[in-house]
């Protein structure tokens, strides 16, 4: 089944004509389409009428919108938007066809942006508790997103790129959902490929993967960021936290050379486990590293059974820990457990 559109879910109880009633039924938009326009023509010419009747203008703006005629949205729509409306959601449902339809066209920029922002303004002043899950789910996040969008479009400093991604994050306040993320981070991916949006692409990419929406490759990206800009141990920690939703062992391999000057008996648990979970040349890297950070740095000065002994056990606590991961799903960071803070020797 066809979703509900924006317009015929708000649109107010009150009676149309027959032959409208009969019209909007139709279930081609095309034919929809040519019939709206030839009954918009019969009103205009009709002698003593009041005007268009405003639903048809809403139907009409809707169609179109289907039809992808994005000048007749404005048309008509911009007509609709002159009336007085009762019910604040169907003019909502106006401003938002008009301002997509001029993101479409690549034209007026500048007042899609104020119809989108008057959207959320609209909605403030007749839902300031934000109890009405249409208002907000249905047209002020989707208006936050198109401002977002536009205002990418001319994004050129820091501060534009920081405006564009506020308005993806106040979205994901009002309404997260899987689309809406992707979107954010899309944006944020772009503005950290411009020259002035790197800033505003981590605030808004932290933002997402501390939502109920993070997932490991936007908690991935986040951390190869902030490794790229020398932050290692903001890196290393957004890295745990993606080991934790999903074991891998690259990641694990990462996790050790990010911590091996930081915590050194924590990157060698990591990589003990990378040693366990990968498979041929990673997991060789992962052993090489980690031989060399047990024998010549941490267990130097002990004996050669001792540093044997020392390393058998190393590898079987990380074999532990990767069963338990597996059968349990439990997201424990190795130096998470009572033995934290060292090897046991």
């Amino acid at each position: 089944m066809a979703p509900v559109s924006p317009v015929v879910a708000a649109e107010e109880n009150t009676p149309a004509g027959d032959s409208l009633a009969a019209i909007i039924k139709i279930p081609d938009p095309f034919v929809r389409m040519s019939a709206l326009e030839k009954h918009y023509q019969r009103q205009r010419r009709a002698p003593g009428e009041a005007g268009v009747d405003r639903n048809l203008l809403l139907h009409l703006t809707d169609t179109a919108f289907q039809v992808r005629n994005f000048p007749l949205v404005l048309r008509y729509g911009e007509e609709g938007l002159r009336r007085d409306w009762n019910n604040p959601r169907l003019k909502m449902a106006l401003y938002f066809s008009v301002a997509r339809a001029c993101e479409e066209l690549d034209l007026n920029i500048g007042k899609a942006l104020r119809y989108a922002g008057y959207i959320h303004r609209l909605a403030q002043v007749v839902d300031p508790a934000a109890t009405d899950p249409l208002i907000w789910k249905r047209y002020v996040a989707p208006a936050l997103r198109l401002s977002m969008r536009l205002k990418v479009k001319t994004a050129g400093d820091k501060q534009a790129w920081r405006s564009a991604l506020d308005n993806g994050i106040a979205a994901l306040a009002v309404d997260a959902t899987e689309e809406a993320g992707r979107e954010l981070y899309e944006t944020a991916r772009r503005a950290r490929a411009s020259e002035s949006g790197g800033e505003a692409a981590l605030e808004a990419l932290e933002a997402l993967c501390r939502s109920s929406l993070a997932r490991v490759e936007y908690i991935n990206r986040l951390a190869f960021w902030y490794s790229r800009d020398g932050l290692q141990d903001k890196a290393a920690d957004w890295m745990i936290k993606s080991y934790n939703e999903k074991p891998d062992p690259a990641v694990a391999y990462t996790i050790g050379k990010l911590l091996q000057s930081r915590d050194l008996p924590k990157a060698m648990q990591y990589l003990a486990e990378s040693v366990h979970a990968g498979k041929g040349e990673a997991a060789t890297r992962s052993r090489r590293l980690l031989e060399h950070l047990f024998f010549n740095v941490h267990a130097g000065e002990m004996d050669p059974g001792e540093k044997e002994a020392a390393f058998d056990r190393l590898m079987r606590e990380a074999a532990e820990r990767l069963r338990s991961r597996v059968k349990k799903k439990i997201p424990e960071s190795p130096g998470d457990s009572s033995e934290s803070g060292r090897i046991k020797t």
